[in-house]
């Protein structure tokens, strides 16, 4: 087996059987350290009714759609937040995606109504439902907590960067979603991921399988239609390995081109906030409303970007990782149809630089993580101090347990800030040069196949984009994403070509929920 697999196998369990995932969930479901708070909404809530034909709509539309129906006056953004808010009323507490509700989404809704109106409306994202992964920094009154009991009464300062980007977009914040606590750092939560004290365990819309992480709950919000789109965030995999499994569209876009500022960090040069959708047309307006560029994703958008393309397939690793024969199938014949040129392809470093990699992560959580910990908790400055915390009051601050922090906290504890710093540019140098040269094979290719985020911590750790979009499933039942890795900065060019294989598959699997 390739070095690759073996590295990645200890962060995302392959194969995990469906027995398996529920038998777990039934154990180790915790309460809510903060339930969710549905009074602001009380009376509305009590007499909505929602216009006839509404939910068959909202359970297929999308943003344009919404739109659409709004600007012909058949749909208001009240009543689309309503129907929102009434899912995660219903559904939540099985599901676990959302920590917290905003508890002026509905101001929030009529004041788009208003604009609208007024005929002053924002845009596509104006009056929208969007929620946050709870590591993205919200000013009061709702927390940003990481999922971390020791961040369960953090109030930021004010909104993150991107999240003053998306008001002034006029998207209505439903709320923060769940993660894997401390993006994924504290707990393994094998066979499953997407746990943390604050809001218990997630669960998988679509059945009994993982969730993954640690974008865990922004997917369970968008597949369970709790919200239109969200914002996750990647560290490496964290945004496509939850959506894969959730048969979604999840985007890691290039370094920088959204905003961190704001976000607590995990690696904070690996770091990036993305879209979650149904669509990849969603993705490309949600991100066009997030970013720091002005580029219009969506009018990019064509059924026929990759006629022509040379695609580089990722074969090897996917066969070795079990990812699902099945899929690649309908992967290579999807490529043959839009008339892409696929070949087979190699991303490869040396598997001393794959180690490499967990002693980077450590040094993220001790140098970029932390630092957000104790400046809410100035007794708690190391990740030593973190584990001897948490261990105070295991049932309340770590009822899924702390394996990963315990594993990884000793890899950097003679590591200084110097070192990493060095690590940094070293991890950095390695994966960019493999990345370089996957995309140099056969004369060149322009977009890069693979399955999950089998092959995140490459593209992650470059600053490349990434995007995946639905496949089916697995022959095990479990639902798969197909991933494309483009060059750094055409985060364009690689909506375009997810969108013409989007449409080309259709392969978006709906959750099957009362």
């Amino acid at each position: 087996m390739r070095p690759l697999v073996v590295a990645l196998a200890l962060l995302l369990p392959f194969g995990v059987q469906a027995e398996e995932v529920s038998a777990r969930l039934e154990a180790v479901q915790t309460e809510r350290l903060r339930p969710l708070d549905f009074a602001p909404f009380g009376e509305a809530l009590a007499a909505f009714q929602p216009p006839p034909g509404v939910d068959s709509f909202l359970m297929v539309a999308g943003i344009a759609d919404i739109q659409t129906a709004m600007a012909a006056g058949e749909l208001t953004s009240e009543a689309v937040t309503l129907w929102h808010l009434a899912r995660i009323q219903r559904l939540d507490d099985r599901l676990r995606g959302m920590l917290e509700l905003n508890p002026a989404a509905l101001d929030e809704a009529r004041a788009a109504d208003a604009r609208r109106a007024a005929g002053q409306s924002l845009g596509p994202l104006d009056g929208i439902p969007v929620s946050l992964k709870d590591n993205v920094g919200t000013a009061g009154p709702m927390h940003t907590t990481a999922n971390a009991e020791i961040l369960f009464d953090r109030v930021a300062a004010e909104d993150a960067a991107l999240v003053a980007s998306l008001r002034a977009a006029g998207a209505v914040i439903i709320g923060k979603a769940s993660l894997s606590e401390f993006a994924g750092s504290l707990a393994s939560g094998y066979p499953s991921g997407g746990n943390g004290a604050v809001g218990g365990q997630g669960v998988n819309p679509l059945g009994p399988y993982p969730t993954y992480g640690s974008s865990s709950g922004s997917a369970i919000s968008v597949a369970a239609q709790f919200a239109v789109v969200s914002i996750g965030t990647e560290t490496a995999g964290s945004l496509v390995a939850p959506a894969g499994v959730m048969s979604l569209v999840g985007m890691k876009p290039s370094a920088g081109l959204v905003s961190t500022e704001g976000v607590v960090p995990l690696i904070a040069s690996n770091d990036g906030p993305g879209p979650i959708a149904r669509t990849v047309q969603d993705a490309a307006l949600l991100l066009a409303a997030a970013d720091t560029a002005e580029v219009d994703y969506a009018a990019g958008l064509s059924a026929d970007a990759l006629t022509g393309v040379k695609v580089g397939v990722l074969l090897a690793d996917i066969a070795d990782a079990g990812m699902g024969t099945e899929a690649m199938t309908r992967t290579a014949a999807a490529l043959v149809m839009l008339g892409a040129d696929p070949a087979p392809v190699t991303l490869d470093v040396p598997m001393d630089v794959i180690q490499q990699f967990f002693v980077y992560l450590s040094a993220g959580m001790r140098y970029d993580m932390m630092p957000v910990v104790s400046a809410h908790n100035p007794s708690v400055v190391t990740l030593e101090d973190l584990i001897a915390y948490n261990k105070e009051d295991p049932k309340r601050r770590m009822p899924f347990g702390q394996d990963l922090l315990e594993k990884f906290a000793p890899l950097t504890a003679e590591l200084t800030a110097e070192d990493y710093a060095k690590l940094t540019t070293d991890v950095h140098t390695a994966m960019t040069e493999a990345m370089d040269a996957a995309f140099a094979a056969h004369g060149g290719v322009e977009v890069l196949v693979s399955m999950a985020n089998l092959h995140s911590i490459f593209y992650a750790t470059a600053g490349y984009p990434a995007i995946t979009v639905p496949i089916g499933r697995k022959e095990s039942g479990e639902p798969v994403g197909v991933t494309l890795i483009g060059k750094k900065g055409q985060d364009a060019q690689l909506l375009a070509y997810a969108y013409a294989f989007e449409q080309a598959t259709r392969a978006h699997i709906p959750a099957n929920l009362p």
